[in-house]
């Protein structure tokens, strides 16, 4: 009889991406999707969630890296090295992403799209949440959503099916768990997913893209 690690590692390709999106983001992206018949603008960020949001990726990261590791990926193969260079590029990474996004915004203006309806729609704090678990939340997020959605995601598709159809297939994925936020998502997300993608599928170094996802959370959570 064959052992658990066994079949993991006879597993074929297709159902290892399969298996890492689904358990990764099968349930935030069922959660987003459901969120869309609800009211918009009402605060959703709360230290309750932002709790829930660090617990639930810890232990899907455990579950994860365990799988991958039978699966004999490595930090190097998915390019993560931590480095002062890699952390100014980031910080360069998150200003290009504002600037794409208020092109994005531009373009949307030239349509028939009310943009103040829809920023009124992104989904705000209570008030009253921590400080610190801003940090901590922002933190475990951002280099949970690059390593799965980009380091994975994008290694994975890339050599088998071409950069672009990597990057497209993070940016969708990347969307359809931000659809809580609403239509805006189009506007924000999809840039994010464009960019982030594009430049890790360039240069194979994940570390810039968490340092700027992580910073965009941060200001994120304070501005809403």
């Amino acid at each position: 009889m064959k052992s658990l690690r066994e079949v993991i590692r006879q597993l074929p390709p297709g159902v290892e991406f399969l298996v890492v999106i689904m358990w990764a983001f099968g349930m935030p992206i069922f959660t987003s999707i459901l969120s869309l018949g609800q009211p918009r603008g009402a605060a959703v960020f709360s230290n309750a969630a932002l709790i829930g949001t660090v617990v639930f990726e810890l232990l899907v990261a455990v579950g994860l890296v365990w799988f991958l590791y039978v699966r004999e990926w490595t930090l190097e193969k998915v390019g993560l090295r931590v480095d002062l260079r890699g952390t100014l590029w980031g910080v360069a990474l998150l200003l290009a992403y504002y600037a794409l996004t208020v092109l994005f915004q531009l373009a949307a203006h030239a349509l028939p799209i009310d943009m103040n309806a829809l920023l009124a729609q992104i989904p705000k704090t209570d008030g009253r949440i921590s400080m610190e678990l801003v940090f901590v939340a922002s933190a475990v997020n951002g280099v949970f959503e690059e390593v799965f959605v980009a380091g994975y995601a994008i290694t994975a598709l890339q050599q088998a099916r071409g950069m672009w159809t990597a990057i497209n297939v993070s940016t969708a994925v990347r969307v359809m768990y931000h659809l809580y936020q609403g239509p805006v998502a189009f506007l924000t997300i999809a840039p994010m997913g464009l960019l982030f993608g594009y430049v890790y599928a360039r240069t194979r170094q994940l570390w810039p893209l968490i340092v700027a996802h992580v910073l965009l959370d941060i200001v994120g959570l304070l501005l809403a």
